[in-house]
């Protein structure tokens, strides 16, 4: 490690304990001034008086009441007679304030809702008549309010009446001790309940006595209206012949305090703020012209934050003097600052306008002359760069390239755009310069120096240059990628172009913005910051700068001091590495948030000048930054509800929390009805340092599952909450990055009537009861669906008797039909044998009948004496004898009614008339015998049948349209 660092080190160290034993309000530029107008806090235009609650709340003596300030909303308490409020004072939560012929206090009522509680009921009656009341003091337990009429002094519930000789002038309080003039005896000390004169200097009945502070040794510093200063130490009164005096004599004192490091502010009545140190020497004078509202300054008060506050003639404004970053603006004459730099104890500042420069004895002073910074002639237009090389200060300029010397300015080259100035490696005498088109060559002739040429090969814009230890110039395009150009020994041509985009372990989302750290070339991109390995030609992350920015997204600029301090940019932020005695590094981003939206975006620039005086470049002029000037950033003012609103069905209730014990006290908050289900948090930090950036977290436990994102929205409203206990969490996260502690409020919502203890008793009483007649009518229910289950089985079975008798029945139908089936077969089997028998029987009765025609013939021709004709008698008589044969007609008839069930006898039965050739008859056509089948069966013609048959439907006396056959065989 280098000597140097040590050296610087050691500086740094000095510097900070030299700064921790003497910082206090900068000499250097103007700091941050928010102003209040009466149309942001509506209320009237004077304010007379300010003080600061325990919750950090701001309260003003307005004329229209007390005004209070919580960080985010104003609101006004007016008091009962609306007369001007001239004193306030905050103790704790109370909040005492004097008005005409009031006085009183602001404490939280039962909703934690700020009332008004006169104590003019403790006032004796003849001394009603007091006038304005001006001041009120805290001493002990006891509170003094003070009009030009008496003193009060309350203690307890009792108050106590001081009168003056003649006539009071302003209270002051001074180390515990109370001053004030009575215009009669001069300036009296209030001891106890008794007023004891110090001095009787002409100086106290001459001229009204507006501030008494304290100051060295012993001795108090004792402010006129018009007449200065003056030191007294208890003997004597001397001018006090601080510069600030004079001011003051000019411009008329009206308030004036000591500041928490010592130093005194004193408000004028015609000029605004003068801030001075112990000597009274002049740190900061403001005024109207450079920022305030108004040059009459009615009230001054610093608060917990170290910062002032002044009540103005006409609105409020709010100076972050404790702040260690100042600006240097338009009352400067500058705007949007891209270069700074100190040469020759003269500080150059480049803008969108020119290039302005100024003394370093005369730059950021608190002198009215803010015309310090002067333009340099011909310099008008866009400067881009301020580079020392060598002893010469170069200009980057929109309309070329200038050489600086003192408040003059001499144009090197007309060549649109000079971005950038490099050192050549050849010498001196030349400098390599990046432009809108390419690069040039600048050569230096006697003292000053000339355009060389442009060198050739290479036309890109050439914003970032670095020139490695090969010789190789990089230049990163913003809108292209990453060049690497090899040039010729004089560097009058470039010979090689490597372009790099998305390769070579780039990637490929643009820009690469060079950067220079111990001499190195680093590339930052989107992907982390990237080392280019010559002997890989490749680009790789390095893995300690990278651990270092991790979480800090694109990092466009970083600039290396000279003691190893890293200053870095992002697209909206800055904040410095800073390098520990052990190596590390420190990140510090807080002191910059004021100035983080202010910054140029892609234009980020910064000069360390040395270890009290860092400049950073602005949209709104230079900001100037002091190291050594140390806030304490962790602390953090608690997030505090302002309302708390529940809404529904019924009448809104809302609840106020100006009192901690709202809070505290659970029992002040009863279950709330399930008809004001809904509620709306309004909440606040006091938070007065740059409190647009404050933003809000929020959960409620029992509904949400985690804590919101950051908003800068201070409520927050959950409707139709279902019933249950809930817990409100709010956090703020202030402008410097730090967190607050939680605060929260619980609350719980009963559920409605009809999920309440009550509705549940009524639903168990009453399912007892449904249970009850459920069992009730479930076992009448059971016993009828018994019965009718018994009723509906016996029906099954005797349905399924039924069933089965049908189905026995059908069985029964089905054996006789066989039965008959069988029967009917076996009588046409028996017809058919029957048939066949009558058919045997007709061709044996046809055959015997031929053989005896035969026979008849044959004995014809035998004589009546030959013997044969015996033989053939003999046969003709047998055969005769065969066809008279009945047997085989009863045999027939036998069979005939086996196989027709008794048709002869039930025929005979019917019919009785009939004769045994008719009934033979009936039985052939029972038979369905056609009448050339029955003429053989019964030994007669086809015509006797005929006959036989009309003579039988005669007899069954049957009509014409009856078939005989049909009849018959139906029978």
């Amino acid at each position: 490690m280098r000597p140097t660092f040590f050296i610087h080190i050691l500086l740094f160290i000095l510097c900070l304990l030299y700064a921790s034993a003497f910082a206090g309000i900068k000499d250097y530029g103007l700091p941050f001034i928010v102003n209040h107008p009466r149309s942001a806090y509506n209320a009237g235009i004077q304010n007379w008086s300010i003080t600061q609650s325990s919750k950090g709340f701001i309260y003003f003596g307005n004329n229209d009441g007390v005004l209070e300030y919580n960080g985010t909303d104003w609101r006004v308490y007016p008091v009962p007679n609306a007369s001007v409020v001239r004193s306030v004072l905050a103790i704790g939560d109370t909040i005492y304030a004097g008005a005409f012929e009031q006085i009183g206090f602001l404490a939280p009522d039962d909703n934690g809702k700020l009332a008004w509680n006169s104590l003019n009921h403790l006032v004796p009656a003849e001394f009603k008549n007091f006038d304005e009341v001006w001041n009120i003091f805290h001493d002990g337990e006891r509170v003094i309010f003070q009009s030009f009429s008496y003193i009060f002094v309350l203690d307890d519930i009792h108050v106590s009446v001081i009168k003056p000789e003649a006539q009071f002038g302003f209270m002051h309080e001074v180390n515990g001790k109370f001053y004030i003039v009575d215009s009669e005896k001069g300036l009296m000390r209030f001891q106890g309940d008794t007023l004891v004169q110090v001095s009787n200097h002409p100086v106290f009945f001459n001229h009204e006595i507006t501030c008494i502070l304290p100051k060295d040794s012993g001795s108090i510093l004792i402010g006129t209206s018009n007449e200065g200063l003056f030191l007294w130490d208890g003997i004597s009164m001397t001018p006090w012949h601080g510069p600030v005096s004079s001011a003051l004599r000019r411009d008329g004192l009206f308030a004036g305090t000591m500041l928490y490091d010592g130093s005194f502010a004193f408000g004028s009545v015609s000029n605004g703020l003068y801030i001075t140190d112990r000597a009274g020497d002049i740190l900061q004078h403001l005024n109207r012209a450079k920022g305030l509202q108004n040059n009459t300054v009615l009230a001054l008060y610093q608060d917990r934050g170290n910062n002032l506050w002044m009540g103005l003639d006409n609105g409020i404004d709010y100076t972050e003097i404790s702040s260690p970053i100042t600006r240097l603006d338009h009352n400067f004459n500058l705007e949007s600052t891209y270069a700074t730099i100190i040469h020759q104890d003269i500080l150059y500042v480049g803008t969108n306008q020119g290039l302005f420069a100024a003394h370093g004895e005369n730059t950021g002073k608190w002198n009215d002359n803010l015309s310090g910074f002067r333009l340099i002639e011909g310099t008008e237009g866009q400067v881009w760069s301020l580079e020392v090389i060598g002893n010469t200060l170069f200009c980057g300029h929109n309309f070329g390239a200038y050489q600086v010397d003192g408040f003059n300015a001499r144009q090197i080259s007309d060549i649109r755009g000079f971005w950038s100035f490099l050192p050549s490696p050849q010498g001196d005498d030349m400098i390599i310069a990046g432009t809108y088109t390419g690069l040039v060559r600048l050569e230096k002739r006697g003292e000053n120096w000339h355009l060389l040429d442009e060198i050739k090969g290479f036309r890109e814009s050439s914003r970032d240059l670095f020139l490695d230890h090969n010789n190789c110039l990089w230049v990163a395009h913003g809108y292209k990628g990453l060049f690497r150009l090899k040039l010729q020994d004089d560097f009058s041509l470039v010979r090689e172009v490597h372009f790099y985009h998305g390769e070579a372990g780039l990637p490929f989302e643009l820009p690469y913005n060079i950067q220079e750290i111990n001499g190195q070339m680093f590339v930052s991109t989107h992907k982390g910051i990237l080392k280019f390995d010559h002997h890989l030609e490749m680009f790789a992350p390095d893995p300690r700068l990278n651990a270092m920015f991790q979480g800090k997204g694109f990092i466009d600029k970083v600039h290396q001091d000279a003691a190893g301090n890293l200053w870095y940019f992002t697209h909206d932020s800055m904040g410095v590495m800073r390098l520990l005695e052990d190596g590390s590094f420190r990140d510090i981003t807080s002191p910059f948030s004021r100035v983080n939206d202010l910054l140029l975006p892609a234009f980020q620039n910064i000069f360390i000048a040395d270890l009290t005086n860092v400049f950073i470049g602005s949209q709104n002029g230079l900001m100037h930054y002091n190291p050594t000037i140390i806030n304490n950033y962790q602390l953090t003012e608690q997030v505090s509800f302002t309302e708390i609103s529940f809404y529904g069905r019924q009448h809104d209730r809302s609840f106020f929390t100006h009192s901690n014990a709202i809070l505290e006290n659970t029992d002040i908050f009863p279950q709330l009805p399930h008809a004001l289900n809904s509620v709306r948090f309004r909440f606040t930090v006091p938070v007065y340092e740059n409190p647009d950036a404050v933003g809000f977290s929020y959960k409620l436990k029992g509904f949400d599952l985690s804590w919101s994102e950051w908003s800068p929205l201070n409520f927050k409203e959950y409707t139709n909450l279902r019933e249950g206990d809930y817990v409100f969490m709010v956090k703020a996260l202030n402008a410097f990055g730090e967190e607050s502690e939680p605060a929260s409020f619980h609350f719980t919502v009963a559920p409605p009537f009809l999920r309440s203890q009550t509705a549940y008793f009524i639903y168990a009483f009453l399912l007892a009861i449904i249970i009850s007649g459920n069992v009730y009518y479930i076992r009448k229910r059971l016993m009828r669906i018994r019965q009718r289950e018994k009723i509906r089985h016996e029906k099954r079975l005797a349905r399924r008797e039924q069933l089965f008798n049908e189905q026995t029945a059908l069985s029964e139908k089905e054996i006789v039909h066989l039965r008959n089936e069988s029967l009917k077969n076996e009588m046409q089997h028996k017809n058919k044998e029957l048939a066949n028998a009558t058919l045997h029987l007709i061709q044996k009765n046809k055959t015997l009948r031929n053989l005896k025609d035969d026979l008849n013939g044959l004995l014809k021709n035998i004589p009546p004496d030959n013997p044969e004709r015996y033989s053939v008698n003999v046969l003709l008589k047998q055969i005769n004898k065969d066809l008279g044969n009945e047997k085989h007609w009863e045999l027939f008839n036998n069979y005939f009614d086996e196989v027709h069930q008794d048709f002869i006898i039930r025929l005979k039965e019917t019919y009785g008339d009939l004769s045994p050739k008719e009934l033979r008859l009936c039985a052939y056509l029972r038979m369905n015998l056609s009448t050339k089948e029955i003429a053989p069966l019964m030994n007669i013609s086809i015509r006797g049948v005929e006959i036989s048959r009309y003579r039988l439907r005669k007899k069954l006396a049957l009509d014409q349209n009856t078939n005989l056959s049909d009849f018959i065989i139906s029978f």
